[in-house]
């Protein structure tokens, strides 16, 4: 299976630092990590947490259990404010997410079993619930900040490119009143 996935992030109407982030990183040809990452707050603070985490998961290896990177990942946010994220791991036919805190995760192709972890990380989580599911077939992902309307549907973006259903996610859903993140993951 090939990994294709595209991401748009803003800031807060009116400011330039972004506490949202996501990213994509792909190896091989089959193997990714992707996710959104939604730091308490906004400004300056938020972003310089968002960009550690973002680091963070840069610098792991794909080998890893998805628990063992978010347990490295919490420990990399001790000390700050905190983030909410959701993380996926998609190797081998399979994907596995892990979400603490309100990054929604949804795919209008596949039923995905996902149990958010109570908690912010760096802060405070108790236990990393990972979820996972056998992909036979291909498979959309979207995954965006509470800076995204809860009402967004992967439905209206089946047939768009991974980049052309960010931006229509994004011009249709965003809160101006929040920083704002989507990411899309065509897992084929």
């Amino acid at each position: 299976m090939k990994v294709h996935g595209q991401y748009v992030s803003v800031p807060k109407a009116g400011e330039r630092a972004n506490g949202d982030g996501a990213f994509v990183r792909i190896e091989e040809g089959s193997c990714a990590l992707f996710g959104v990452i939604d730091a308490l707050g906004h400004g300056p603070g938020a972003e310089a947490v968002t960009q550690a985490a973002t680091a963070c998961l840069e610098s792991v290896t794909l080998e890893w259990s998805l628990d063992r990177i978010m347990t490295l990942l919490h420990g990399r946010l001790g000390g700050t404010r905190g983030a909410a994220a959701t993380i996926c791991l998609f190797r081998d036919g399979e994907l596995e997410a892990c979400a603490v805190g309100n990054v929604e995760l949804r795919s209008g192709d596949v039923r995905f079993p996902l149990v958010y972890s109570a908690g912010i990380l760096g802060v405070n989580v108790r236990k990393f619930r990972v979820c996972s599911a056998k992909l036979s077939r291909p498979a959309r992902f979207v995954a965006f900040s509470d800076g995204i309307s809860a009402r967004a549907s992967t439905d209206d973006v089946r047939q768009l490119t991974p980049a052309d259903a960010c931006h229509f996610i994004m011009q249709r859903y965003r809160r101006d009143n929040d920083d704002a993140t989507v990411l899309v993951a065509d897992l084929e």
